[in-house]
């Protein structure tokens, strides 16, 4: 899969754009668009994350990498992750939820990449 992708210039790991403006836009290593999850704009945004999350980790396990890019690749989405949480995040409960357990595996993972280094 990888290198069906790199044949159209795709490099992976894919992330969600990291801006709540472009909710569902994921992007490839190098910052490239590459595809949108419902670009009508029709579902609630806990659900494009979702679906987004779902395609993007498909996506990203076929990437060979080493542990150290398995861990930055895991933050750059979870980073993506809690930006666009955050200024929502008090809306309902299972956002809140969602943001915490995104913020809490940040920390766990900063934590373990202290040690990688």
């Amino acid at each position: 899969m990888a290198d069906a992708l790199a044949a159209h210039q795709i490099r992976l790991p894919l992330a969600l754009n990291d801006s709540h403006n472009e909710i569902g836009v994921v992007r490839d290593a190098d910052g490239m668009e590459v595809f949108t999850v419902n670009t009508e704009g029709t579902w609630p945004d806990h659900q494009v994350l979702a679906v987004a999350a779902l395609l993007i980790a498909r996506l990203n396990a076929q990437a060979p990498r080493s542990a150290v890019a398995a861990t930055e690749s895991a933050l750059t989405a979870l980073d993506a992750i809690s930006t666009i949480l955050a200024p929502i995040a008090e809306s309902s409960a299972e956002t809140m939820t969602v943001f915490q357990i995104a913020e809490d595996a940040r920390a766990e993972l900063h934590e373990a990449a202290k040690g990688q280094v």
